[in-house]
């Protein structure tokens, strides 16, 4: 790469360099060279999406927003409806992705329409322009000051009252001339610009200039950095309401415009426009009349005082409202929120490439239509904040955040020759080397498994409950739980220790006494013990929890505690880390058999409960539990029997010691069984497995939004062959979903396959089997994060139906290469044809590439 020319040595062969590594680096490592001069590891962000948040519990409209820079706040203006129609902003604060609120600040008294905001980046200060409806509808602004979490206003000042009634605001501020910009219409739609000067708490104007000598409406407002220009872009309603785009100059108080180029040659409405400080372009997202209101993006490139556009690109083939485009500096992608056919929120990634524009998949953020969306990155927390007005929750001002996909993969250096200590210096091989496809992130997994061992000598199966494995990340320790057919279904449980591919057990303990069934085990990570839920069978089918205690190659328990006294059924259990609570999930026969839910909290040896609360008014069978550790939700999976044994799946918020839920949705419209669900922690997905009616083993990929969860299409992961008592489980290290299951069409041999997850769906490797002897049945998995190792238990029909684990290891390889064929490094670290801005180099050999600087 040309950027490196300055730092290789002169000549052929080989080129290396020394750097300083940020962070420890292994010998072998892709590394990619940071603003600081220091290398340090390709790391690749998930995109992910937070909850909601109200910040004004009353009705709202016409929002605006900003990012105040010094304070690192978010800024929201809007009309309160809740308050006489008050024009009112709050001061919000991004933290990871959630976001919280001050008390909201009045600062007209009056009604107020169509804000706009800006921060005026020397002032410090925050901008809001507006129509003060209480003072003859004149334009109007006022100067805010952020303090912690509140706002505090200077008086408001009018800037042209001649305008009467003034609409459509927009505002940006000009870097380079240290100027807010406003445009705004006046009464008979004539569309202006006027330049302000923040002084203190107050403001001051130039002269208002004419945008176009002819009406216009939906007015947008952006800073082009590169060109040092202001750009708007607007309905041109006297040239059949095209979308029309103008840059502007400003000088001293005023500003002027260059000749009006037409982007798009029909009618144009609810326009938005971003600039892209990468590609050094200009976004205009609009609602595209003339292509049945589809949602439509456009690049435009500023030139001197004029700008030319590209061609433009659906982001959304359904009717769209209320688009608004963001940049995102972090992520260098523009990212686009808007109403997805009056329906639902959606929010979708651009990547801007020459003057034309990329969509990826979209991403729901709200279940109900929102209106007067508003949208700005917080460049601290490298965040999208989308606040809108929530028509599924009375009108109410809410908000949520966006973590855009991101990588630091954008100057690839090289490989490290060696392994560099944090802030050490070491060398790095940037051109003419020649290294093996290994070097680089792995990009295809592959099973392998170990000799199965035999946990428990006697009878496990049990179609009531399988055997449960969870993994005690304290004690480093596997532990399974499972009913012991052969004395008399007693509830048990062992300890194991993974070692290499094999792995050892401690003396059985047994944890209840009477018949048990519907076992589930978890770790409570925060009080680093195991929670064990089940049927008790001696004591009228009670639902009961119990905690345990690892030590070395056994357990200790305390004493059982009831969460239900009616009859208890398919039971799973999870553990929140967010709120360090255990969450049960069961059918309640003495309601209904409705599906129900519980949330525990341990202390000690011991576990209490608050009060159980129906997620499913169904005959809710066959359930399975993850946290969703990105959104700190629970998702449950179940079967529903109303709905012809349907795969249904809904959300859970854990609350003090209470759970609340979203709609349930169906994901599945086939007769289902053996149902799991994994949370895929690379990706921000869950990923939920079953058998359908045809007898194959699906997968289908989640993404929870809010407090509900929408689908990709299944895919089957059996292939040709039918599957039973499919298990999944995520192994965090290779960052792939394992599924152990009984292949019906190979002697329901014991088989594992790996999934690797890509936006709403899920692709599969080549299966691998783990018992050839005979019937595998009763399947449950964990995952070692001490070892990165699967751990599958079952019951070997074959071997007198005895307890049986296998440890599985995926190991990662990068696949043959093309000889002659140029590779890139991806994002995600791995090698690949398809181009990026990245090369890597070209195939010497099947495994071997010659580094390219």
């Amino acid at each position: 790469m040309s950027n490196l020319s300055e730092l290789l040595p002169a000549g052929a062969g080989a080129k290396s360099a020394d750097f300083v590594a940020s962070g420890t680096l292994a010998s072998g490592q892709t590394v990619v060279l940071r603003s600081d001069g220091k290398v340090e590891a390709v790391v690749a962000v998930a995109q992910s999406a937070g909850s909601p948040v109200v910040f004004e519990s009353a009705g709202v409209t016409e929002t605006g927003s900003a990012y105040d820079a010094n304070a690192q706040r978010v800024v929201i203006s809007y009309r309160d409806t809740g308050n006489s129609n008050y024009g009112t902003a709050v001061v919000g604060t991004v933290s990871g992705t959630s976001i919280s609120f001050g008390t909201p600040v009045v600062f007209e008294t009056a009604v107020t329409r169509h804000s706009a905001v800006t921060y005026d980046a020397n002032a410090q200060k925050i901008v809001i322009a507006y129509r003060d409806d209480g003072n003859s509808n004149l334009s109007t602004a006022i100067v805010g000051t952020v303090s912690g979490t509140s706002i505090s206003f200077g008086t408001a000042v009018v800037f042209d009252s001649s305008s009467g009634a003034s609409n459509k605001f927009a505002a940006t501020y000009d870097v380079n001339a240290q100027k807010v910009v406003i445009a705004y219409m006046d009464s008979g739609d004539n569309g202006f610009a006027i330049v302000g000067t923040v002084s203190g708490t107050s403001i001051s104007f130039g002269s208002r200039a004419t945008i176009e000598s002819s009406r216009n409406d939906d007015l947008a407002l952006v800073y082009d950095s590169s060109a040092q220009k202001v750009v708007i872009a607007y309905k041109d309603i006297q040239n059949s309401s095209y979308g029309t785009g103008a840059v502007g100059t400003v000088s001293g108080t005023s500003i002027s415009f260059g000749t009006p180029s037409v982007f798009n040659s029909g009618t144009t409405n609810q326009n938005s426009i971003a600039y892209d400080a990468n590609a050094q372009k200009v976004v205009v997202v609009f609602q595209d009349h003339e292509s049945s209101n589809h949602g439509a993006a456009i690049v435009g490139t500023v030139s001197g005082t004029s700008i030319s556009f590209g061609s433009k690109v659906t982001f959304n083939a359904a009717a769209t409202t209320h688009p608004e485009v963001a940049y995102d500096t972090n992520a260098k992608k523009i990212v686009v929120s808007y109403n997805n056919n009056n329906a639902k929120g959606e929010v979708i990634e651009g990547t801007v490439s020459g003057t034309s524009i990329s969509f990826s998949s979209a991403v729901q953020f709200e279940p109900a239509a929102p209106q007067n969306i508003t949208i700005v990155y917080d460049s601290t927390a490298q965040k999208v904040v989308t606040s809108y007005e929530d028509s599924g929750n009375s009108s109410y001002g809410t908000s949520f955040v966006f973590q855009a996909a991101s990588s630091n993969n954008t100057d690839f250096v090289g490989i490290t020759n060696e392994a560099i200590s944090n802030s050490a210096t070491g060398e790095v091989v940037v051109q003419g080397g020649v290294i093996t496809n290994s070097n680089f992130l792995p990009a295809v997994y592959t099973p392998s498994s170990g000799t199965p061992v035999v946990f428990e000598a006697g009878d496990i199966g049990d179609s009531n409950g399988l055997p449960s494995v969870a993994f005690d990340s304290n004690s480093n320790k596997i532990v399974i739980a499972y009913t012991d057919v052969a004395n008399s279904g007693q509830g048990t449980v062992i300890v194991g220790t993974v070692s290499g591919t094999s792995i050892s057990y401690g003396t059985a303990v047994v944890f209840e006494t009477g018949s048990t069934s519907y076992s589930s085990v978890v770790f409570d990570s925060n009080s680093n013990k195991i929670v064990i839920a089940y049927r008790d069978g001696g004591d009228s089918n009670h639902g009961k929890a119990i905690v345990g205690t690892v030590s070395g190659t056994s357990i200790s328990f305390g004493t059982a505690v009831t969460f239900e006294t009616a009859n208890s059924d398919h039971i799973s259990a999870t553990f929140d880390s967010n709120s360090n609570k255990v969450v049960i999930a069961y059918r309640d026969d003495g309601n209904s058999s409705y599906g129900t839910a519980i949330v525990g909290t341990v202390s000690g040896t011991s576990i209490s409960f608050g009060t159980a609360v129906v997620y499913a008014s169904v005959n809710a069978q066959s359930k399975s539990m993850a946290f969703d550790s990105n959104l700190n939700k629970v998702i449950i999976a179940f079967r529903n029997f109303n709905n012809s044994g349907y795969s249904w799946a809904v959300v859970g918020t854990v609350s003090g010691t209470g759970i609340s839920f979203g709609t349930a949705v169906v994901y599945s419209s086939t007769g289902t069984e053996h149902l799991s669900v994994i949370f895929d922690s690379s990706n921000n997905k869950a990923v939920l497995t079953s058998r359908d009616s045809s007898n194959k083993g699906i997968a289908v990929v989640g993404t929870v939004s809010g407090t509900s969860i929408s689908f990709g299409s299944a895919v089957i992961y059996s292939g040709s062959s039918t599957a039973d008592w499919g298990f999944a489980v995520f192994d965090a290290a290779a960052n792939k979903v394992v599924i152990s299951y009984s292949d019906l069409s190979n002697s329901s041999h014991g088989t594992v396959i790996v999934g690797t997850v890509s936006g709403t769906s899920i692709t599969f490797g080549t299966a691998l089997v783990f018992n050839n002897a005979g019937d595998t049945n009763y399947i449950g998995s964990g995952f070692d994060s001490n070892l990165n190792k699967v751990v599958t238990a079952y019951q070997d029909a074959n071997n007198s139906n005895y307890g049986t684990s296998v440890v599985v290891t995926l190991t990662g390889a990068s696949p043959a290469l093309t000889i002659g064929t140029d590779y890139f490094v991806q994002t995600d670290g791995t090698l690949s044809t398809t181009t990026s801005t990245v090369p890597a180099g070209r195939a010497l050999s099947t495994t071997s590439i010659l580094l390219e600087g």
